[in-house]
């Protein structure tokens, strides 16, 4: 599994801190937030798609191999086309494509870890390091070579996903049995909400995915200088992925959703009046909070409360709304505000983790009292 997260995220490493830089000198900059949000709101329909076939046939590979054809499809397409529109519908589908393998790629290595013992932090860190390596070496690219370089690794990249995953393993899980196994999720203890918590707090990161690199720019940095910003955060997730398995093992996975909450509100306003690069380092390193330690509280919560037999639906359920639903609301939104001032939409992210600091504290204490009530019916 860590040669498929390399791969992804040689993509991700891309499409994350320059995918917005390519698409505005090709669309008005009105229609950046409009393009990058449809990707978002097309993950409605590929995450329960997707979810819903994994769990019903217990077998992710093929379905990760069609998303990644997808994506390498649309991408050859995509330079042909004019105006934001089709913009917006032929990059809608293959964003969601490519992040609706997020969920089914992590089930499948949450799989393997409680089968055959693979650490996920561990095999996930390489995901990672991959992400560095390739938004530095691209955004250095681009400035030395022109902007179109941005889209050739994008389609280089994509193309080498799709031949990783041809190299998955086959691991499977007991197909469920249920005709609807998205929504059975929601029928668990604390479950709905978990994935509204942990779905808002993962998608007040729109604004920074959206409109920091064009928000950077416009303030003097150059494309290497902007990877620098992201390789700063994606260092110290790195550092996080190390050092979560112990830390939701001492502490527990509610807790830990708390702390993100925490870094969130922070990261968000430091970045709302940061120009400094000091400044903006510093902020860069609570994505090992708001998102590192949040997304394994996340996984650690879903391989502890959740069957296996439904976790591709659990997953994808937290997908959808934080990735589909919030997440395209909230790039919306996020380019509105950036139009009025580059400063505005990271305070609204600062606003909404603060709204998911107390629905993480609820959460917390909801999880202890089913735990303790759990604790006294079987003594």
């Amino acid at each position: 599994m860590s040669l498929y997260y390399i791969a992804f995220f040689s993509v991700y490493g891309i499409a994350i801190p320059l995918w917005p830089r390519w698409l505005e000198h090709y669309i008005s900059i009105e229609y950046v937030g409009v393009v990058m949000g449809a990707a978002y709101w097309a993950k409605l329909v590929f995450v329960p798609m997707t979810s819903w076939i994994a769990d019903v046939t217990g077998n992710r590979k093929s379905i990760l191999i069609a998303l990644a054809l997808f994506v390498v499809a649309a991408l050859i397409v995509l330079p042909h086309m004019e105006g934001w529109v089709l913009y917006a519908l032929i990059w809608g589908a293959a964003g969601a494509a490519l992040s609706s393998a997020v969920p089914l790629s992590d089930g499948l290595t949450l799989r393997a870890q409680q089968t055959i013992g693979i650490d996920f932090g561990k095999a996930r860190l390489w995901g990672s390091l991959s992400f560095i390596v390739f938004s530095l070496l691209v955004g250095a690219t681009a400035d030395w070579y022109g902007i179109d370089a941005i889209y050739v690794a994008m389609l280089l990249t994509a193309a080498f996903l799709l031949f990783i995953s041809l190299l998955l393993p086959g691991i499977r899980t007991e197909p469920d049995k249920g005709k609807a196994p998205f929504f059975k999720p929601l029928a668990l203890p604390n479950f709905p909400l978990f994935v509204v918590t942990v779905s808002l707090l993962l998608s007040t990161h729109a604004g920074l995915y959206g409109f920091s690199a064009i928000h950077w720019a416009n303030i003097g940095y150059t494309n290497a200088e902007i990877t620098l910003f992201w390789v700063i955060g994606v260092v110290a997730e790195i550092g996080m992925f190390a050092i979560s398995g112990w830390l939701i093992g001492r502490f527990g996975a509610t807790p830990m959703i708390a702390v993100a909450a925490l870094g969130g509100m922070v990261r968000w306003l430091l970045l709302a009046f940061a120009s400094s690069p000091l400044i903006i380092g510093l902020a860069q390193t609570l994505h090992a909070l708001t998102f590192a330690l949040l997304y394994m509280a996340f996984i650690g919560y879903i391989g502890k409360r959740v069957p296996p037999a439904i976790s591709a639906s659990a997953q994808g359920l937290y997908d959808s709304l934080a990735m589909g639903v919030f997440f395209g609301i909230f790039t919306i939104a996020a380019g509105w505000l950036h139009q009025l001032d580059g400063s505005y939409n990271f305070l609204f992210m600062s606003s909404l983790s603060a709204i998911g600091l107390v629905l993480a504290l609820i959460l917390w204490r909801r999880v202890r009292r089913f735990d303790r009530l759990q604790t006294t019916q079987e003594g």
